[in-house]
């Protein structure tokens, strides 16, 4: 019940700094750390660094997907360690956090958090989350697996 709560608070943080964003950055943009970090209104039609511009189609689709295989996946095989139900967590979050601009934002994501000292594309809530998420469940494979670990152990 803890990660249902923790990914409704997430999607809702990611729609309201977007709503934040709609109403007040759409003309200009607010530095925060000068020369490190600042707010500034972008409108993604695609994915990570544009790609897929235009296909929002496919991508709710590959959203809807990976949720919907995801979810049957782990509602057979419950995961039991923390780590990988808070990865699990945060990707599905910030998913379903980017789905919902899609469809109800005319196909678009709205970003807004934007690093200054290097070329990055401007990012979300969203965004993060998904890839705090990603990180979390590669640490959770590579060091927390024991369960497949101890099963190919004693297969041999």
């Amino acid at each position: 019940m803890l990660y249902v709560i923790m990914f409704a608070i997430l999607v809702f943080l990611d729609q309201l700094t977007k709503i934040l964003s709609l109403e007040y950055l759409t003309h200009k943009g607010v530095t925060l750390i000068e020369g490190v970090l600042s707010l500034s209104f972008v409108r993604n039609t695609g994915a990570a660094w544009g790609i897929f511009a235009g296909k929002t189609f496919f991508l709710v689709l590959i959203t809807v997907v990976i949720f919907g295989v995801g979810f049957m996946y782990f509602y057979k095989n419950p995961p039991k360690n923390a780590i990988y139900k808070t990865a699990i967590m945060l990707v599905a979050s910030g998913g379903i956090g980017n789905m919902i601009d899609r469809i109800f934002r005319d196909g678009s994501v709205i970003d807004m958090i934007k690093v200054d000292f290097i070329d990055f594309p401007v990012f979300n809530v969203a965004d993060i989350c998904v890839c705090v998420g990603a990180v979390l469940l590669c640490i959770a494979i590579l060091f927390f697996d024991k369960e497949k670990d101890e099963e190919t152990d004693d297969g041999e």
